[in-house]
């Protein structure tokens, strides 16, 4: 049965928090590989299948930021984070301090918020960036797999990030709080492939 069928049924409240979450996914309620944000409480299902080339770049990025980055930090996939008592968000790629456990890493203790897109650019820009710019995270990027852009966004203030760029794939970025991290997305992927 789907998280909705169950919300449906009244099995599930039609709003929760995120200790409801973690307590549903404890009881066998919710399925662990159940994909969605939860956004002021509300569930807001994510993709169950994702496309090759979403898959490709995450997994090039993640072995890229593994091998950058020291053993003190951890590189989390789809890790679930908790950034306030009604919010919860799986970024694609997160890094932070391996001593901090997931459910207690907050927006500030993320030194790179990464999450790759294809078929939801849309969302990651206008739902995820303001409610990743609210909770303070530092430096987040969208990678857009098919056009091969890295969107960064830093300096969060008020729900916004105050600094915003683009880079194409021939470009090199490099984290705000991680210079040992530097990407060029044509050299870990190809340049971009036109599609037509």
């Amino acid at each position: 049965m789907t998280i909705w069928q169950q919300i449906k049924a009244g099995t599930i409240p039609p709003r929760l928090t995120v200790a409801d979450v973690y307590a549903l996914t404890e009881a066998g309620l919710l399925a662990e590989n159940e994909r969605f944000d939860l956004i002021d409480g509300e569930i807001v299902p994510m993709a169950a299948a994702r496309s090759s080339d979403h898959e490709r770049v995450k997994q090039r990025l993640g072995h890229l930021l593994n091998l950058s980055l020291p053993r003190a930090l951890g590189v989390f996939v789809a890790a679930e984070i908790a950034f306030a008592p009604a919010d919860l968000h799986e970024p694609d790629l997160a890094v932070w301090s391996a001593e901090i456990g997931s459910q207690e890493v907050r927006g500030p203790d993320l030194l790179l918020v990464i999450e790759v897109a294809v078929s939801s650019i849309g969302y990651d820009l206008r739902v995820k960036a303001p409610r990743y710019a609210t909770f303070g995270v530092r430096d987040y990027w969208v990678v857009d797999a098919i056009r091969k852009t890295i969107r960064v966004h830093r300096a969060p203030v008020q729900g916004a990030y105050s600094g915003v760029e683009e880079y194409e794939a021939h470009d090199r970025v490099t984290a705000l709080l991680l210079p040992e991290v530097s990407v060029c997305l044509e050299e870990i992927d190809g340049p971009p492939v036109r599609r037509w």
